[in-house]
């Protein structure tokens, strides 16, 4: 069984009232209603369309460091940046 997280959502006064009929004519509760709900408004929304490698190429610059930073300098031959 997964874990949950236990949030508080506050909302009108009627459409709590439709949630719990809602909930309780498809025989589950208000939190499966909503977590279900919530699930289908998001599906896919977090996938980027492109790797991460492709979103960021070109970002990021080495900047000049003073020798004698090996760390720096194995990463620079690591992906071939001089």
């Amino acid at each position: 069984m997964r874990m949950k997280d236990r949030i508080t959502v506050t909302i009108d006064t009627e459409l709590a009232g439709h949630a719990k009929r809602a909930a309780h004519f498809q025989g589950t509760s208000v939190s499966s209603l909503v977590e279900s709900t919530l699930r289908k408004a998001l599906k896919g929304q977090f996938r980027p369309d492109r790797p991460f490698a492709a979103r960021w190429a070109g970002r990021f610059t080495v900047v000049a460091s003073g020798s004698g930073d090996a760390r720096m300098e194995g990463l620079k031959a690591k992906h071939g940046l001089e």
